[in-house]
């Protein structure tokens, strides 16, 4: 997308250098606003959110098996530390002790590249399901502009290098917004309100990037 918005950028600055002499009929569309509300991504969204939960799910069940590995191990180093409790006793809480451990660093290691796995899987998975939707949308807008006679189509959304609007004004005429997510979604109006509740009562963006690792890991 920010790749998408740069090429706009740049298609902005020429066409504003060519000023006035330039007389093509000219459309402006808020490719983050289509995005956004495009049915297919919310679809996306929901499946790559469905991924996020069996991992973060597996996360919490190892993060749990670690604590509780953790506390039989401090259980016996305590016994071993005990002198009420006989020699022979005292060995074999010392001695199950340094095998829980080892189990213990397992774990922890398994834990820890299982974050890491993830975290990659999941970043690569939501790159390659926005750019998918990007690249859909920018299609349907070339045939869109053709068809609609427009010669030149400009990303509202678009920002520069350093941040500027590369649309800092335009006339509400030019705008196609609403026109072009009303063809994308036509016959899933119903699916496109629900997603639309859905977010509002969630708070959740669509395709939102992010691993898996929803259990911090601050183990011993």
């Amino acid at each position: 997308m920010v790749r998408l918005m740069r090429t706009m950028a740049v298609a902005g600055a020429l066409w504003l250098t060519a000023g006035a002499a330039w007389a093509g009929k000219l459309g402006l569309v808020d490719m983050e606003k289509v995005f956004q509300g495009y049915y297919k991504t919310s679809r996306s969204d929901s499946a790559f959110q469905k991924q996020k939960d069996v991992y973060s799910d597996h996360a919490k069940n190892l993060a749990a098996e670690i604590d509780a590995i953790k506390k039989q191990r401090d259980e016996q180093q305590e016994k071993s530390l005990n002198i009420a409790l006989s020699d022979e006793v005292r060995a074999d809480n010392r001695k199950g002790a340094e095998e829980k451990n080892g189990l213990y660093q397992e774990k922890k290691k398994e834990f820890k590249d299982f974050l890491t796995k993830t975290d990659k899987e999941l970043q690569g998975k939501y790159l390659e399901l926005r750019s998918e939707i990007v690249k859909e949308i920018t299609e349907f807008l070339k045939k869109y502009g053709e068809r609609e006679g427009f010669d030149l189509v400009l990303d509202s959304s678009g920002l520069t290098r350093n941040f500027i609007p590369v649309v800092i004004y335009h006339a509400s005429s030019l705008d196609v917004t609403e026109a072009v997510l009303g063809e994308l979604n036509k016959g899933h109006e119903a699916e496109v309100e629900e997603a639309k509740k859905k977010a509002a009562e969630t708070g959740a963006a669509p395709l939102q990037q992010g691993g898996a690792a929803a259990v911090k890991d601050d183990k011993e």
